[in-house]
């Protein structure tokens, strides 16, 4: 069962698997759900937001990964050597996007594997 909160206006501000006070029963296909969901758009299909959605989860899913292992509630070289190698890889790729224009950094602070890494 999916569960919505409405504000004042009666537009939903939030979806829940569980009952919440002031929470109403509704169902995946309501309009104002597929509305709430930016799926009311005839071209954009549950899909294409998957599709849409897909880098972004990416992100959150790299970032619980090292989240994980910062807690030791993983180890990183548990993983499978592919997914150790695109971690790493996307790691590096972020780190470069995120130094934006600065053009003087030092080959240890910009090493994928550095000390400092938490998670490495």
């Amino acid at each position: 069962m999916l569960y919505a909160l409405r504000n004042n206006e009666g537009r939903i501000t939030g979806l829940s698997e569980t009952l919440q006070d002031g929470a109403e029963a509704v169902d995946l296909k309501n309009p104002d759900v597929l509305a709430f969901l930016s799926l009311n758009d005839d071209k954009m299909t549950p899909d294409a937001y998957l599709d849409s959605s897909d880098t972004g989860i990416a992100r959150i899913v790299e970032d619980l990964v090292e989240l994980m292992v910062s807690r030791n509630l993983i180890i990183f070289t548990d993983l499978p050597d592919a997914a150790q190698r695109k971690l790493l890889t996307r790691k590096l790729a972020r780190k470069l996007i995120n130094q934006g224009d600065e053009t003087e950094e030092s080959s240890e602070s910009a090493s994928i594997l550095s000390d400092d890494e938490p998670w490495i």
